[in-house]
């Protein structure tokens, strides 16, 4: 006789283990989310080297690229959603088969961005930028700042061109080229930051403007690839996308109109993220202190991109799921694969801010080895260790009530949590009262708990389920 009991419970417990994964994180969510925090976390692997090579230089550099890069990031993701616009319109057109519609929608993307990307790159060329020294008043800091925005502003030419393609490229389902774009730009990038920030193989040690301008050529470069897939494309044969008669105002309008809310995000997000920098600056007034704080923030940023990147991956999985079944109108599973997102971006950013909680010093100090900037660091990397959970909730909710069409209402409550909550309650902690850097990140930590808060009551009423913007 067969013991099936015994056999039957063996078989029990080694799969309950898996069961219990399975329930916690269903299979379609870690497939869909997987690939995309894999191809999130190459940026990551940039901007992690880009602010530890920078960070060799000394504070004022590193607090210089902080700066400069978040600069950069406002006006550049702003008019990057232009190839949002464009990817939505294309799709449309290559869902019902018109392959011309597609490559027409392409043409006036580009009438577009074409003289956008020429006039925010001729800025690069300008001796003095405006608003730099609107955003810090230490004199080397805002010279080192100005060059790399300057070196930094030159590729937003080729950058909005890749907008475009990309756009296009992702609406017709050829995802894989912006990976290997991704891929090309990241590689390239890491090789050329070390050879020009540092002067090696012969090449002139450039140090801050080696940083930018390695950016700046490997964003070149990777244009340069899209371009040549373009070159090869069968559709773009048949249908070329340069033609006079492509042209139609109602087709660039559209592509703005579709742009808006996500350009508007992105704007006010980074924005808020630049004059949050402003403020941690206003924290002290001897130069190398003001250098230090700036600095620490640059690598607080950059650490908090680790768990952020792969949680808007695992986000933008739970919004394709989102939208999927409520356009099946099975709101049930949209809820289910809603919270389950939630749940697998809570575990691995928690997860992460574990990490920053147990090994502060110890990475600030990757970055950066001067005592004054690991000093400033240390008390804030817990504090975002401590609310990366909350974190992991409000980047995947938000996401997910996107893509169930509640892109307004994401936009209006980030503005008033950003520009009405955060930023007043930053001057009147770390300024007025002058708590310094630490009470700083100690109001990022309480927005990020608030944001959790508002969009897990969004979330649970039934008001997302039948929104269209």
């Amino acid at each position: 006789m067969v013991d099936r009991t015994g056999a039957g419970d063996k078989r029990t417990v080694s799969r309950s283990p898996r069961k219990f994964f399975h329930n916690f994180i269903p299979g379609r969510v870690f497939s869909l989310a997987f690939p995309l925090m894999l191809g999130m976390m190459s940026q990551v692997i940039l901007n992690v080297v880009d602010a530890a090579m920078v960070g060799q230089l000394g504070a004022a550099e590193l607090a210089a690229a902080g700066l400069g890069s978040m600069a950069f990031m406002v006006v550049a993701m702003a008019f990057e959603s232009l190839g949002t616009g464009t990817q939505i319109l294309v799709s449309r057109e290559w869902g019902g088969k018109k392959r011309s519609g597609a490559s027409q929608v392409l043409s006036n993307s580009l009438v577009l961005t074409l003289p956008l990307g020429a006039l925010l790159s001729s800025l690069a060329f300008f001796r003095e930028i405006p608003f730099i020294p609107l955003l810090v008043d230490e004199v080397n800091v805002q010279e080192l700042t100005t060059i790399y925005v300057r070196y930094r502003f030159v590729c937003l030419f080729f950058f909005l061109i890749f907008s475009s393609f990309r756009g296009y490229f992702d609406g017709v389902g050829k995802t894989q080229i912006r990976m290997k774009y991704m891929i090309i730009v990241v590689s390239l990038n890491i090789l050329l930051n070390y050879l020009l920030i540092f002067g090696k193989w012969g090449l002139p040690r450039m140090e801050v403007a080696g940083a930018a301008l390695a950016s700046t050529l490997a964003v070149t470069a990777g244009t340069f690839y899209i371009l040549i897939c373009a070159w090869h494309d069968k559709v773009f044969k048949e249908h070329p996308f340069f033609r006079r008669r492509n042209f139609h105002w109602k087709t660039v309008w559209d592509i703005a109109y579709y742009s808006l809310p996500k350009g508007a995000r992105m704007f006010f997000f980074f924005g808020a993220f630049l004059v949050f920098f402003k403020f941690v600056g206003m924290t002290e007034t001897a130069p190398d202190e003001v250098a230090a704080v700036l600095a620490a923030t640059n690598i607080l940023v950059t650490i908090l991109s680790f768990s952020f990147m792969p949680g808007v991956g695992i986000g933008i999985a739970g919004a394709t799921l989102v939208g999927q079944t409520l356009g099946a109108g099975k709101v049930t599973a949209a809820r289910h694969y809603g919270w389950a997102s939630t749940r697998f971006g809570v575990l691995f950013m928690g997860l992460a801010g574990l990490l920053y909680i147990l090994f502060p010093r110890e990475i600030i100090t990757f970055f950066s080895r001067d005592p004054l900037v690991i000093a400033q660091g240390y008390w804030p990397l817990i504090i975002l260790g401590a609310v990366q959970v909350f974190n992991g909730v409000g980047t995947v909710l938000s996401q997910c009530l996107e893509g169930a069409g509640a892109t307004h209402w994401v936009l209006a409550a980030e503005l008033i949590i950003y520009w009405l909550v955060l930023l007043p309650l930053t001057y009147l902690t770390a300024i007025h009262l002058g708590w310094g850097i630490t009470a700083a990140w100690g109001c990022i930590g309480f927005m990020m708990i608030l944001y959790a808060g508002v969009m897990i009551r969004k979330f649970r009423s039934d008001s997302w389920t039948d929104i269209i913007d």
